[in-house]
């Protein structure tokens, strides 16, 4: 929680920074390059669901890309998303921005604002791809342990949320 205290307290002075940090973030968002990985359709329907609440969420039109390239429709979303993070308050952009940066995905940092997936949920989804290599060849004690840890950061983000009423929904 110290780490969470932190941040808030630095959001003001740098927030011009982290908006922009997320900004250029978003296009190559985690959760927007793993239909090609992920077999399971349960996932895939996850997977589907979350970006269309997160664009009606922030009202964006963010998409599904294959391959490595950064596609314009999601480069063209920035300025949407940058009015959604100009009306944060500054801890609740400093939830996101935690968010963003151990999911490696601003939408999922979004969402995790506005409630709609449990924390399981949440940190399945950024971590699809892994979690379906793990089912497939296993998982060491090493990767369980960080899994251990996201998911503990996770929850206490949570707690933080709800002690100060900052859930969107």
């Amino acid at each position: 929680m110290v780490e969470m205290q932190e941040i808030v307290c630095s959001v003001h002075e740098h927030r011009n920074e982290i908006v922009l940090r997320l900004l250029e973030f978003s296009v190559t968002d985690t959760i927007l390059y793993l239909k090609e990985c992920i077999s399971n359709e349960k996932t895939l329907n996850s997977l589907k669901y979350a970006i269309c609440f997160a664009n009606d969420f922030l009202q964006t039109k963010f998409e599904e890309v294959s391959g490595l390239e950064v596609s314009t429709t999601n480069l063209a979303q920035k300025e949407l998303l940058r009015e959604f993070l100009n009306k944060l308050d500054d801890v609740s952009l400093a939830v996101v921005y935690l968010v963003a940066t151990e999911l490696r995905s601003v939408l999922l940092g979004c969402l995790f604002l506005c409630r709609v997936f449990s924390v399981k949920d949440i940190f399945n989804l950024a971590f699809a791809e892994e979690l379906e290599e793990q089912d497939k060849w296993g998982c060491d004690d090493c990767i369980r342990q960080k899994h251990t840890e996201i998911l503990e950061k996770l929850m206490s983000w949570e707690k933080f949320c709800n002690e100060r009423s900052l859930f969107k929904n």
